[in-house]
């Protein structure tokens, strides 16, 4: 008597861990089919259909917790995107989960959509550029707030740039500060350094003459494309930045936990920027 309740425990032991499996199995398709771009109702009836096909929209709805309206709307749109059929069985709809192959060709055709969309982008390129130099050179202001404001002005300003710029870049000791070690973190590196490459950017880096920025000596002489001085003594500068690179000048208060900034896209203002640069670059010593 006490043995066939041992077995009868380990099978309903088993069974519950391949339910657990299961259910972890089909939440993992689940996540993975919305990396893909589908929505959270179509990955979820999509992934239903998988293990389910053919299906009913009762079933569909109970086996998904969702409305019979929900489930319809959802299995429309998963038609119109050529990963489910329909089939009829006893006069009721069925719904039938189309293979790989199908997910396989969306995918293909939103790239040749994406692609499509990538070439109109670039005929647009000299439109825009048209507009930004036009409206009799008033200046463009922009205002900027915190760590990632700064990150999305200072790529914009790599961008803008043109081929064979040069940044002036006047700033203090902020980016070695720990909340700034981003900067040299290999994602963020690369990304500034293929634009660099690309447009064949130089830098000249005024700095202070500070025991900080004479610890990294060595960094700055193994940086290509760069020229760096020191600033005297009487000029040096706190929590604060200058980038200037084309037309466009941008100025940042580094003040902790207190980061803003303005960017201005002009060329008179950059042009006279340059000239103060340029003189402190003379007074300034290698």
């Amino acid at each position: 008597m006490f043995y066939p309740q041992l077995s009868l425990i380990d099978k309903s032991v088993q069974v519950a861990v391949q339910l657990r499996q299961q259910a972890s199995f089909m939440e993992e398709i689940i996540q993975q089919l919305k990396k893909l771009g589908l929505g959270d109702y179509e990955a979820l009836i999509y992934a239903t259909l998988l293990s389910s096909s053919p299906a009913s929209a009762t079933f569909i709805a109970k086996k998904c917790n969702l409305s019979r309206s929900s489930v319809y709307t959802t299995l429309n749109s998963l038609i119109a995107k050529g990963l489910v059929g329909a089939t009829y069985k006893n006069d009721v709809k069925q719904f039938i989960a189309q293979d790989h192959s199908t997910l396989e060709q969306l995918l293909k055709k939103e790239k040749g959509n994406l692609d499509e969309k990538f070439k109109i982008l670039e005929l647009l390129r000299d439109s825009f550029q048209f507009f930004s130099k036009s409206n009799l050179n008033i200046p463009q202001v922009i205002f900027f707030e915190g760590q990632e404001g700064l990150k999305k002005i200072y790529l914009s300003m790599m961008r803008q740039a043109q081929t064979k710029s040069v940044l002036y870049l006047l700033r203090d000791e902020f980016v070695w500060q720990p909340e700034w070690k981003f900067i040299f973190e290999q994602d963020w590196h690369e990304r500034v350094k293929k634009l660099k490459i690309e447009k064949n950017i130089n830098t000249k880096l005024l700095i202070n003459n500070s025991k900080t920025e004479n610890a990294h000596i060595k960094f700055y002489k193994s940086k290509r494309a760069l020229e760096y001085r020191f600033l005297p003594s009487k000029n040096s500068i706190k929590q604060f930045a200058i980038y200037i690179i084309g037309d466009i000048v941008s100025i940042l208060s580094m003040e902790k936990n207190n980061l803003v900034g303005i960017k201005i896209t002009n060329q008179h203002f950059a042009d006279n920027f340059k000239n103060i640069f340029e003189t402190l670059w003379q007074k300034s010593k290698k």
